[in-house]
């Protein structure tokens, strides 16, 4: 069995009950810098330490070429991120971009929504049929399709903009690939 990792960002958190779902499946807890004075059940806090109470107590991160999210999705294989909404909007903006630039199966979880990164091997989930659902492009992303939703695309470019907003599924599994680029694919959801 794989460790589970989560990390916890310093932003917005969503609801007690997905924060407790996840530490609580957790067998690794990453807090990003100002993060750890919030909650102290963490296994290690990672980031440049500049809104921290206590940083002369952890080894600082002072690379400027990433954000603190991607200095952990660089250091661990981190399964589920929190706590990134909210707050600076150069920080919401540079979380999912933190997902394509470190090439992270992360999955960023929200109150009501989830989003994750489409890599070059694709991607298979399984959602209730009805779920609202969405792909977004960041720049070109190369023969995109996919598959069990109301608007499907066959092997289609995409760039950025607003085409692929409000689909749905229609069936349980919904499949998407594309040949490269960065892909974002964002559903509904209550639960983990």
């Amino acid at each position: 069995m794989s460790e589970f990792t989560v990390v916890v960002a310093n932003g917005v958190w969503p609801s007690e009950n997905i924060m407790d779902a996840l530490i609580e499946k957790s067998d690794f807890v990453i807090a990003l810098d100002g993060a750890a004075d919030r909650f102290s059940n963490w296994d290690i806090v990672v980031g440049d330490m500049d809104s921290i109470e206590n940083a002369d107590a952890h080894e600082p991160d002072t690379n400027p070429e990433n954000s603190d999210l991607a200095k952990a999705l660089i250091k661990y294989d981190v399964d589920a991120i929190v706590g990134i909404d909210g707050g600076r909007l150069d920080h919401r903006l540079g979380a999912f971009s933190s997902l394509f630039e470190t090439k992270s199966d992360a999955i960023l979880y929200f109150d009501e929504w989830r989003a994750c990164r489409v890599g070059s091997e694709g991607l298979e989930i399984e959602l209730e049929k009805g779920t609202k659902c969405a792909i977004f492009a960041f720049g070109s992303v190369s023969e995109v399709s996919l598959n069990g939703t109301v608007y499907e695309l066959k092997k289609e470019d995409l760039a950025s903009g607003t085409r692929g907003i409000g689909n749905q599924s229609v069936d349980e599994l919904i499949t998407i690939s594309h040949t490269g680029g960065d892909l974002l694919f964002i559903w509904e959801a209550n639960a983990l």
